[in-house]
């Protein structure tokens, strides 16, 4: 069982900002998807985006889940599907980092975040009984 402070450490400096960060891009990404829909101009990229911002909505509901089940010392939840979760995060996590445009030192401190929650928690799940 992980330590409470650890969790909490990992909540407020990695789960936080990364949230937040996938709410206010979504919001940007939403408006995209709509608008090439509405117009039927690179509605392909637009469904990947869909399903991308889905995936990665997916592992960060996920993390907070763990997060708060740990914090709890719950233990009950579904291991397949937090793996699941952890994977899509992860998976989005990655592609944003090799479609996105600048340095690699940004591309990593941005879209990196989730990353470090995942290996956590999955270091975690691979832990317990």
């Amino acid at each position: 069982m992980p330590s409470t402070i650890a969790l909490r450490l990992i909540g407020f400096f990695v789960l936080l900002p990364s949230t937040l960060g996938a709410g206010f891009w979504t919001l940007q990404g939403i408006g995209y998807v709509v608008d090439a829909w509405s117009r039927a101009t690179g509605t392909s990229f637009a469904f990947t985006l869909a399903i991308a911002m889905a995936l990665g909505w997916f592992g960060l509901t996920t993390l907070w889940s763990l997060y708060y089940s740990l914090l709890r010392g719950d233990l009950s939840f579904n291991r397949r599907a937090a793996w699941a979760g952890l994977v899509c995060g992860s998976l989005v996590s990655v592609a944003l980092i090799v479609a996105s445009g600048g340095t690699m030192v940004f591309r990593l401190c941005f879209f990196g975040w989730p990353l470090l929650a995942s290996t956590y928690f999955g270091a975690v799940l691979r832990r317990l009984p």
